[in-house]
């Protein structure tokens, strides 16, 4: 009989360390899962939602010219602000690209659509007659850039390059999200 209780004994005290041990893991691995689904939750709150539009507005380019004026416009449709920087921005008018400078430094837009304009570059009356007349071997105004955003802690960014088709061929200018071409 005293073999019989010492063996009890033993298993008791094992089968209980045993249980507080699974216990702890699986208290352990449900601590780990609801930090990563709270910490997805807190990235996509508070991660930059930026939407770029390309404005194409009708100006004197110089006295007596009349063109067109490309400006990129990104909006923070998000509901935080958040910092944005545009580079690689090319403007391809038919066969011919300018370049235009990168932004040096991170710009903060606020939320609720309220954003800058970030000039691209122009086509004058003879960039538009040329593509209107066929011209060029590709016969059509591109504006090309890369967009950089990040949270205000620094923490989540995003890149993405964007391509848009001016079309210039009617009675006015206005500008196509192009997808394929990025």
């Amino acid at each position: 009989m005293i073999g019989m209780d010492f063996w009890f004994k033993t298993f008791s005290q094992d089968y209980a360390n045993g249980v507080t041990a699974i216990a702890a893991v699986a208290a352990l691995l449900l601590t780990a899962g609801t930090l990563f689904v709270l910490r997805r939750d807190y990235r996509a709150k508070y991660r930059p939602y930026i939407m770029p539009r390309l404005m194409v507005e009708a100006a004197q380019i110089a006295p007596g010219d009349e063109g067109y004026v490309m400006s990129v416009e990104p909006r923070n449709i998000g509901p935080h602000p958040c910092y944005v920087k545009l580079t690689s921005c090319l403007l391809k008018i038919g066969d011919e690209h300018f370049p235009t400078p990168d932004m040096q430094d991170w710009v903060l837009i606020g939320p609720g659509g309220i954003g800058i304009l970030y000039p691209v570059g122009h086509v004058n009356q003879v960039g538009i007659n040329n593509v209107r007349e066929g011209r060029y071997r590709a016969n059509r105004i591109e504006v090309s850039f890369s967009m950089h955003s990040k949270s205000i802690d620094d923490r989540d960014g995003t890149f993405k390059k964007y391509a848009f088709e001016v079309e210039v061929r009617g009675q006015n200018a206005h500008a196509s999200f192009r997808p394929e071409w990025v």
